[in-house]
C-alpha cells in the first residue's frame, strides 16, 4: 500500500472522490496535513470518517502565522495543545521566509515553531516540515528535534539541493518526495542522494505540479518514477512509513 504523507485533503471539495480515487490508484492513506485551527478542525472530522485511510496531520502553517492576528494565533496555538494527542504528526509546520520577510516575523515564526515542536515532543508525535526560502534552518530544527527527542522529523518537499539531503542522510532525517520529480532533472538529481530508508511519498495536493492538478493518486505515478530512477520499491515505501512513524530504535 502506498501512502502520500503530505496533502491537503481538506481543501478538496469531495472527500469521498478523492479518496476513492487514490485508492483505485494503489494509494491507501493519506496524511492530511493542516493550517490554521479551522483547518485542524477539518482534518480531525476527516479523520473520524475515514479511520482507515486518512491519518491526521495538526499544526500551524508557517505563511499563516505571519498573516495570523495574535489572537487567530493564540486561538491555533491553544486547539493545537487540546487535540495534538488525537493526531498521527504534527504538520504542516517550519519556517518560510518568503512570507516572513523582517528579522521580527521570522523570529515569530522559529517562536512558534519551538512552541509547537515542544508540544510533538510532550506527545511523541513525529514532525512534519516545511523549508521554502528557510533550508538550512529547517532542517537544524529538525536534527535538534530529532537528537532531543529520538522522535522522527521529514522534511516536506525538499528536493532542492545534494548537500542538504546528504546532511538528512547523516542525520536520519526523512525527506518526501512529490510530483516534481516527474519531469525535474534537479529533483531526480537530488532523490538519487537520499537514502532509500529515509525516503517517503507525497503529492502536496490540490497544489497543482508540473501542470497537472494535484491529487494524492498521483503518489502511484512518483512510486513508479522513482522504481525506474532508483529501483525503489512499494515495499519499501510501505515499510519506511511504518517506521518513521514509530520511535527511533
Amino acid at each position: 500500500m502506498l501512502v502520500d504523507s503530505h496533502c491537503h485533503l481538506d481543501q478538496f471539495a469531495d472527500a469521498d472522490a478523492v479518496l476513492a480515487a487514490a485508492a483505485q490508484a494503489g494509494v491507501g492513506q493519506v496524511v492530511a496535513v493542516s493550517e490554521s485551527a479551522n483547518s485542524m478542525r477539518a482534518v480531525l472530522a476527516l479523520k473520524r470518517r475515514y479511520p482507515d485511510q486518512v491519518l491526521a496531520g495538526l499544526g500551524l502553517h508557517p505563511a499563516w502565522i505571519t498573516q495570523a492576528t495574535d489572537a487567530e494565533l493564540a486561538e491555533g496555538l491553544a486547539y493545537l495543545a487540546a487535540h495534538l494527542p488525537e493526531a498521527d504528526v504534527l504538520g504542516e509546520v517550519g519556517l518560510d521566509y518568503k512570507w516572513a520577510t523582517s528579522p521580527e516575523q521570522q523570529a515569530q515564526q522559529q517562536d512558534v515553531l519551538t512552541q509547537q515542536l515542544d508540544l510533538a515532543a510532550q506527545c511523541s508525535k513525529p514532525i512534519n516540515l516545511h523549508s521554502r526560502r528557510a533550508q538550512r534552518q529547517t532542517l537544524e530544527r529538525a536534527v535538534e528535534f530529532r537528537h532531543r527527542t529520538q522522535l522522527n522529523a521529514q522534511l516536506h518537499w525538499f528536493t532542492q539541493s545534494k548537500k542538504l539531503v546528504r546532511i538528512c542522510r547523516a542525520e536520519r532525517i526523512y525527506v518526501s518526495v512529490g510530483p516534481s520529480v516527474l519531469g525535474d532533472p534537479q529533483t531526480q538529481a537530488v532523490v538519487a542522494e537520499i537514502d532509500r530508508e529515509l525516503l517517503l511519498l507525497e503529492t502536496d495536493a490540490p497544489v497543482p505540479i508540473g501542470g497537472a492538478v494535484g491529487h494524492p493518486a498521483r503518489v502511484a505515478a512518483v512510486a513508479a518514477k522513482l522504481a525506474e530512477l532508483i529501483g525503489f520499491t512499494a515495499e519499501e515505501a510501505a515499510a519506511n512509513w511504518v517506521r518513521y512513524l514509530g520511535k527511533l530504535p
